[in-house]
């Protein structure tokens, strides 16, 4: 990756980093439904001068359902309910290993010896972390707080099926999606009265880490990510492109050593 692609990268995760701090402080105000349906609320606006990806409608769903509002809401219940908001970004990162298993599984890609070296490090790295906070908090929290990186990794998968779309675009309505249903579980579950009370009633800090996390935090947070994996499937595929191109004379040379009784790649 070039410097600009690695501080993109870079650019991304402390923005999700400091997501997690407006959140703690958006909760003393909103319930996480509530919460959570206004990131998105915010982070859907664009869907308003963008047009639908070429997405069927029920990926769609299904990536939104997952990708975001089952990530984000677990995420939003357990920090409300007392998980440290270090200890649940260090379990939410944890979205990476169940990517590679879940993907093991679904796709038969296995990870090379290097990587399995990186995966057993980062593992141990993130148990070391964990070790380092408190754990005023209930088992069922951090049950619930485990459906975010689980809900993640599967949205990562079905995320490969939306390709040659605009990032920005399918992200936008990928914030839509949940924003209503989010919405009426807030009136379900918190009464239509304290629903109304907690939007008239809005400080202007509430305000100031809605639009935190729903347009930066989400947004374009979102669409960065987007094109930094955009950047590495595309230089993968380019990779691979010169090397099938200068691999194809020894190809050749396979093919006819083994017209003439012969095995092997040669220099292989």
């Amino acid at each position: 990756m070039k410097p600009v692609d690695v501080g993109l990268a870079i650019m991304v995760a402390v923005i999700w980093g400091l997501a997690f701090v407006a959140s703690r402080i958006a909760l003393d105000e909103f319930s996480p439904s509530l919460m959570t349906a206004l990131r998105f609320a915010v982070a859907a606006v664009p869907c308003l001068f963008v047009r639908k990806p070429d997405v069927s409608w029920p990926l769609l769903i299904a990536i939104s359902g997952t990708l975001f509002l089952g990530q984000f809401l677990a995420q939003a219940y357990g920090i409300a309910h007392g998980v440290p908001v270090g200890l649940t970004s260090v379990v939410v990162q944890s979205q990476a290993l169940f990517t590679i298993a879940f993907a093991v599984v679904a796709f038969r890609e296995l990870p090379t010896p290097m990587q399995t070296v990186g995966i057993g490090i980062a593992t141990v790295g993130l148990l070391m972390i964990c070790g380092t906070v408190g754990y005023d908090f209930s088992a069922g929290a951090f049950a619930v707080l485990m459906i975010s990186p689980v809900s993640f990794a599967i949205g990562n998968l079905l995320l490969r099926q939306a390709r040659d779309v605009p990032m920005f675009d399918l992200f936008a309505w990928l914030c839509l999606v949940p924003t209503l249903p989010l919405l009426a579980l807030a009136v379900v579950a918190d009464g239509a009265q304290p629903t109304w009370h907690s939007l008239i009633d809005m400080s202007a800090t509430g305000a100031a880490c809605m639009l935190a996390l729903g347009a930066v935090s989400t947004s374009i947070a979102y669409w960065l990510w987007g094109v930094c994996s955009g950047i590495i499937r595309q230089r993968r595929w380019y990779r691979s492109r010169c090397w099938c191109r200068s691999s194809a004379p020894r190809l050749r040379a396979s093919c006819l050593a083994s017209a003439s009784g012969r095995c092997g790649f040669p220099g292989w």
